[in-house]
């Protein structure tokens, strides 16, 4: 494998030292960062609610979710040791503040029974979900009335990568309908790269 295909396969789940590059990749690269910044947008944070993130990564959201989210708390879930560390050293004052809580685990079996939720989000985890309908069905058991998913996406690899974005947000889509969700369908970019992010409303 090359250092290339090596780096690429870290975003999965980042690990030792090509983890923690990823890592610094994804909290420093400004197309990421912007993607992390509009998902939060659309989702329009209040400072009293309950906020989850599903893979965290670097922490980069989190530490953005928490600025928003003055009087609430923001849980960041992710399967990755490496990253937890990555994104406690980033919101180390929140965590010790009691506004953050970072955990590692899989929303399928998570290692506390968690709290419901305002709001939750992830941003380009979806793609390595092997059972998308299995995953927005236990975050629809955390999320309360009323509440909100946002899923973004942004293909990194492969040819027709509008085409990946569009029938990612077609799959999502119809994941949430079959749940009982509202939908609507939000391009963050319309480059040779998009990002997609599709926000379900229960």
């Amino acid at each position: 494998m090359s250092f290339q295909e090596d780096l690429v396969a870290q975003f999965r789940k980042p690990d030792g030292g090509m983890g923690q590059l990823a890592g610094w990749i994804m909290a420093h690269r400004r197309s990421n960062r912007r993607r992390n910044e509009r998902t939060l947008e659309l989702l329009d944070l209040q400072r009293h609610e309950h906020v989850l993130e599903i893979g965290y990564g670097p922490g980069f959201a989190i530490k953005l979710a928490s600025e928003a989210v003055t009087h609430g708390k923001v849980f960041g879930l992710d399967h990755s040791p490496t990253m937890f560390h990555q994104a406690q050293r980033r919101n180390a004052g929140s965590i010790a503040a009691g506004r953050v809580e970072l955990l590692v685990g899989d929303i399928l079996d998570p290692p506390i029974q968690l709290p419901h939720f305002d709001k939750i989000f992830s941003v380009n985890v979806v793609q390595f979900w092997p059972t998308p309908e299995a995953t927005f069905a236990a975050l629809k058991d955390v999320l309360k009335p009323g509440g909100c998913i946002a899923t973004t996406f942004m293909p990194r690899v492969g040819a027709e990568k509008p085409g990946q974005a569009r029938a990612h947000a077609r799959r999502i889509g119809r994941v949430l309908d079959e749940l009982g969700f509202e939908h609507e369908v939000h391009w963050l970019s319309a480059d040779k790269s998009p990002a997609v992010c599709v926000l379900g409303r229960h």
